[in-house]
């Protein structure tokens, strides 16, 4: 699970140090900066696991892409050209490694220590754009209970030449600290070749480890962007199985033809929740065809059935949301922009109780940009009800944005046991109680007119 995540000097953001929990909620007005920290992920995610991962930045624009980024200038805060853009993440690795570490020129026996998940991996980068864009400095630690276990640093020290520091303080009597010149990073998360085939073993295992631990965190981010793909009247069956639902929604449907053609678990599942959001009386995806190649999704409401075409826009938006909660892979990162989009009051706030399902029964984490105040407001309600008893302020953290003179700016909403917010934010969610108050007082006045002409 992402516990951390920093930025300088990406788009808006001049800086940024925000901690995660399993649901992390962004609110705040537009153009204030939310999507930015989704998308700083994204961004890392396209150049990592991208067509070209040598790239040291992949700016986007194809269709493989999350974002079309646009150039180095269009990215850094200010559109200042000589400032470096840095991002910095901390996680729980997937697995664990046993070490060997031998001190140089020191008879000792060996060591043996295990990196498991209590333990965290802080990955750090920084940009600049020089000749082309470079990576700066790169680099990794393990943090167990907030103390540098090994430090593997690359930094650019002079005309594109780099210089790598390995620490190791396994022991803190025997520290192990090497410096010399290595060519330049392999990506914008491998390590220079040197360090990864030349380098004693112990090391080379370090730079693996931090690798691979990187590339499961990558995969493991999932994308649902703010305008899913419309409905269609039918939809063809390749005989393919997707496994991921694409950012716009794409595959949602082919998902559930392939559960109703199999165990119909996750089918039966999108269904539960669709009647829970009230959005349904029944829903299913059923052949038309003899040779079931083509199917047509339906929808029964209010004891009518209908394509899913003939339908409020609200359920086809809705159901990419509700089916990739239920299908991601346990450990999943899902970032979700809007997942309120079209849907009733009613069904936003049974949302929130399906965010709460999702990271609670499915083990997900979720980092979500809303603009609903109906989302929060059952949130709140459950960590006052204490039900489930995974709603606690410990594992649901809220965000406001607002835009500033140095660029966004950030405040932590700090919730209680008993769900009250106690640092309310000015522009929060609007102004209710205000324009309350303005209209029971021009009501009053305006009685006071007509009662004096009268």
């Amino acid at each position: 699970m992402l516990r951390k995540i920093s930025l300088q000097n990406f788009k808006c953001w001049q800086a940024l140090d925000i901690d995660l929990a399993p649901i992390t909620l962004f609110f705040g007005s537009n153009s204030s900066g939310k999507t930015a920290i989704l998308q700083s992920l994204l961004m890392l995610k396209q150049t990592a696991r991208g067509f070209d991962p040598k790239q040291h930045i992949n700016f986007g624009g194809s269709d493989r892409d999350y974002f079309d980024l646009g150039s180095y200038r269009d990215l850094v805060w200010g559109h200042q050209i000589d400032t470096k853009v840095g991002l910095t993440l901390q996680w729980n690795p997937d697995s664990g490694i046993d070490w060997q570490t031998h001190v140089a020129g020191m008879a000792r026996p060996v060591l043996r220590r295990r990196i498991d998940s209590s333990m965290f991996i802080e990955y750090a980068i920084n940009w600049r754009l020089l000749d082309n864009i470079r990576i700066e400095n790169l680099s990794y630690r393990t943090l167990p209970s907030g103390t540098s276990a090994e430090n593997v640093r690359v930094e650019i020290i002079e005309n594109g030449r780099y210089a790598a520091t390995i620490q190791k303080d396994f022991d803190d009597e025997y520290p192990f600290v090497q410096k010399e010149p290595v060519s330049t990073p392999e990506s914008c998360y491998v390590l220079p070749r040197e360090i990864v085939t030349d380098y004693p073993i112990d090391v080379r295992r370090l730079a693996r480890f931090y690798a691979r631990e990187f590339e499961k965190l990558m995969d493991s981010v999932l994308y649902l962007g703010p305008v899913r793909q419309r409905p269609e009247r039918h939809y063809l069956w390749t005989g393919n199985e997707p496994k991921l639902i694409e950012p716009s929604g794409i595959n949602t449907i082919e998902m559930l033809i392939s559960s109703a053609r199999s165990d119909y678990t996750l089918l039966a599942k999108v269904q539960e929740k669709l009647k829970l959001l009230a959005l349904v009386d029944s829903f299913d995806v059923k052949p038309i065809d003899k040779n079931e190649r083509r199917y047509e999704a339906t929808a029964t409401i209010g004891g009518v059935q209908s394509s899913l075409v003939n339908v409020g826009f609200g359920l086809s938006q809705a159901l990419p949301v509700i089916t990739m909660l239920l299908s991601a892979p346990a450990g999943s990162i899902v970032l979700l922009e809007q997942p309120e989009l079209h849907l009733h009051p009613n069904a936003q706030s049974a949302l929130a109780d399906l965010l709460l399902y999702a990271a609670e029964q499915c083990g997900l984490q979720l980092i979500v940009e809303s603009h609903s105040e109906h989302i929060l407001r059952r949130l709140q309600r459950r960590v006052a009800e204490a039900q489930p008893a995974f709603a606690t302020p410990a594992n649901i953290k809220m965000y406001f944005c607002q835009t500033g003179d140095a660029g966004s700016a950030i405040s932590e909403v700090e919730i209680d046991r008993f769900g009250q917010i106690g640092n309310w934010p000015e522009k929060f969610l609007g102004d209710i109680s205000e324009d309350i108050h303005s209209m029971s007082r021009a009501a009053f006045e305006r009685l006071h007119r007509e009662s004096v002409r009268a």
